[in-house]
C-alpha cells in the first residue's frame, strides 16, 4: 500500500517561510553580537598596535558581518550589503599596512566602493520615504551634513595635494551614503546612527591625516567605524522588510 504523504497547504507553507524567516533573523542576531564582539576586541588591542597578524584581526568584524547576510532577503539587499562589507575589509586590511605605500589611497578605494554599494542599498528605502514623513532631525541633518562637508574639505584642502580629487569624490560618496541613511530612518534609528557614526570617523581619519594628530585618535576612529558598519547591518538585517514590500528572489 503506497504511503499517505499530506498534501501542502497555503497554512503550512505560510508557517515553514516564518520559521525560516525566524531562524535566520536569530542566526543574524548572534553574528551581530559576535562582529559587535570582535570589534571591541580589536579596538582593545590596539594599544599594542601594531603587532603580528593585526590586519586579519582588523577584517574579523566585517568578515562576520559578512556571514550574517547570508540568509537575509531579498537577494538584491543580500548582495549589496555583501558588496559593501567586503569592500570595507579590503579597505580596513589595506589600512592596516601602513608599511607599504598604496596603504592610504588603496584603502581610500576599497571604502569609496564601499560606499557606493552603500548608496546602492539605501536608495530604495531613502526614495520610498516622503520628505514629511521623515523625522525633523533627519531634515535638519541633511543640510548640516553638506556644509560640514564642505567646511571639512576646505580645511584638509591645503594639505590633500594629489588627493585633492580623490578625497572630493571619496567625501561626496559619503555623504550620499550618510544621506540616504538619515532619509531611511523612518522604521529605525541604526540605519542613520550607522551613517553619521561613518562620517564622524572618516572626518577624524582626514583631521590626522592632513590637519594634526589627536590624542587617542586611533580608538576614536575604530570605535565610530565599528559603531557604523554595525548599526548599517543590523538596521538591514533585523528591521525586516519595509511595510507594503513584497520578497522578490
Amino acid at each position: 500500500m503506497a504511503a499517505h504523504h499530506p498534501t501542502p497547504t497555503p497554512e503550512n507553507d505560510e508557517s515553514g517561510r516564518a520559521s525560516e524567516t525566524e531562524t535566520a533573523t536569530s542566526q543574524a542576531q548572534r553574528l551581530l553580537l559576535i562582529a559587535a564582539g570582535a570589534g571591541l576586541a580589536y579596538g582593545v588591542s590596539l594599544r599594542d598596535a601594531p603587532y603580528p597578524d593585526q590586519a586579519a584581526a582588523k577584517v574579523l568584524m566585517c568578515a562576520l558581518l559578512f556571514l550574517a547576510t547570508a540568509r537575509h532577503e531579498p537577494m538584491r539587499e543580500r548582495l549589496m550589503l555583501m558588496a559593501a562589507l567586503a569592500s570595507s575589509a579590503v579597505g580596513d586590511a589595506l589600512l592596516a599596512l601602513p608599511q607599504f605605500a598604496f596603504s592610504f589611497v588603496g584603502g581610500l578605494g576599497a571604502f569609496l566602493v564601499a560606499h557606493l554599494a552603500y548608496c546602492a542599498l539605501l536608495l530604495p528605502r531613502g526614495l520610498r520615504a516622503s520628505w514629511s514623513e521623515s523625522p525633523v532631525w533627519a531634515r535638519a541633518a541633511l543640510p548640516l551634513l553638506a556644509v560640514a562637508a564642505i567646511a571639512m574639505y576646505l580645511a584638509f584642502l591645503p594639505n590633500l595635494g594629489p588627493l585633492s580629487v580623490p578625497v572630493a569624490v571619496y567625501m561626496v560618496a559619503l555623504c550620499a551614503m550618510a544621506s540616504l541613511a538619515l532619509l531611511a530612518g523612518r522604521r529605525s534609528l541604526m540605519l542613520p546612527l550607522g551613517g553619521l557614526a561613518f562620517v564622524a570617523s572618516d572626518a577624524m581619519i582626514g583631521i590626522d591625516r592632513f590637519i594634526a594628530g589627536f590624542s587617542a585618535s586611533t580608538y576614536a576612529i575604530w570605535f565610530t567605524y565599528a559603531i557604523a558598519q554595525v548599526s548599517i547591518a543590523s538596521g538591514f538585517l533585523l528591521c525586516g522588510i519595509p511595510a507594503g514590500r513584497h520578497i522578490v528572489r
